[in-house]
């Protein structure tokens, strides 16, 4: 009886191996447009596990992984992919895909790295990918014709710690449901059309080590909330129309601020010289705005600083001559 029960298992795991090498197959005719020297090593001479690019499970002979970076593939991503429901990770950056994003994705249940970053994908983020519960990042950066808005269905995706969505078509504005990523450390969204103003809600991402909202129609003031993610070494609200004024303690806001960009923006008042006591500044720039003087002359402290930008602002000649102690930095 043993020997019964086991056959079944024995054929399935066959089975689910080959629906593997199948969805493999498929998607490689998509990825290549049907060239047949591209990816030479997916043919039926090999095992699918030791194909370019694609890592197997230690357990199991199911495809865990795909990772396959700066190529000229110039396909599209095939439904095939939808198949693949032990993969993890997936990686296909900078190969010249085209097309959309298949629905199929959703499928891929367990995927928990998602970079399809530095392509030239297009249409709509697919809702379907909610259903990838288990997904921490998601990179579909310097693509360009990824078009819609920021789905609000993305703040159900409570084990995301990092998003890129930057250089694209997005529209709209940025939703505060985003604020839900409990876990999210990074968040990339700079050089879309977003409008409207920043959610004070964002505040609440108190993990958050990164965020680049630059290069979009933004206005309004800079919520004070965003002064509460005490993690933050990366701020860059650069090239919106932001205005209002900046904390006079942003050491204290930011201890641990190592990048601070807000230039081209409508920010106005006294220049922060809080600043001066953030050791690990190392960029700064707060240029094409209307601060106004008194430069500090402890910025000398800045023994870091690669990037200083002041430029373009209402310093007047107090503030010109305020700056000649930087030929020192």
């Amino acid at each position: 009886m043993l020997a019964y029960f086991m056959l079944p298992t024995t054929v399935a795991l066959s089975l689910s191996s080959k629906t593997d090498k199948l969805a493999l197959l498929a998607l490689k005719e998509k990825l290549t447009n049907g060239v047949p020297d591209s990816l030479p090593s997916w043919n039926k001479s090999l095992h699918f596990c030791e194909w370019q690019g694609i890592t197997c499970g230690r357990h199991h002979t199911r495809v865990s992984a795909l990772r396959l970076e700066n190529q000229t593939l110039g396909g599209t991503l095939g439904p095939s992919l939808g198949n693949l429901t032990f993969l993890t990770i997936l990686k296909l950056r900078k190969v010249n895909l085209y097309g959309g994003i298949p629905k199929q994705v959703g499928c891929l249940k367990r995927l928990q790295v998602l970079y399809l970053d530095q392509n030239h994908l297009q249409g709509e983020i697919p809702i379907e990918l909610s259903n990838c519960s288990n997904i921490k990042v998601i990179n579909f950066a310097l693509n360009g014709l990824i078009t819609g808005r920021v789905p609000t269905w993305f703040g159900s995706m409570m084990q995301l710690t990092k998003l890129y969505l930057g250089a694209n078509d997005l529209v709209g504005t940025i939703p505060s449901s985003l604020a839900n990523f409990s876990s999210l450390q990074l968040l990339a969204l700079p050089e879309n059309h977003f409008e409207g103003s920043i959610p004070y809600s964002l505040g609440r991402l108190s993990s958050l080590t990164y965020l680049s909202l630059s290069s979009n129609n933004l206005s309004g003031e800079i919520p004070h909330s965003l002064y509460n993610l005490s993690n933050i070494q990366i701020f860059d609200l650069a090239g919106n129309k932001l205005f209002g004024g900046l904390p006079t303690n942003l050491n204290l806001a930011f201890p641990n601020l190592e990048v601070f960009y807000v230039g081209g923006n409508q920010i106005s008042g006294i220049f922060p010289s809080s600043i001066s006591n953030l050791t690990g500044l190392r960029n700064f720039d707060i240029s094409e705005n209307n601060f106004n003087a008194p430069i500090p002359l402890t910025l000398g402290r800045l023994n870091k600083l690669e990037w200083f930008g002041i430029g373009e602002n209402n310093f007047g000649s107090e503030g010109a001559h305020d700056l000649d102690f930087l030929s020192s930095l």
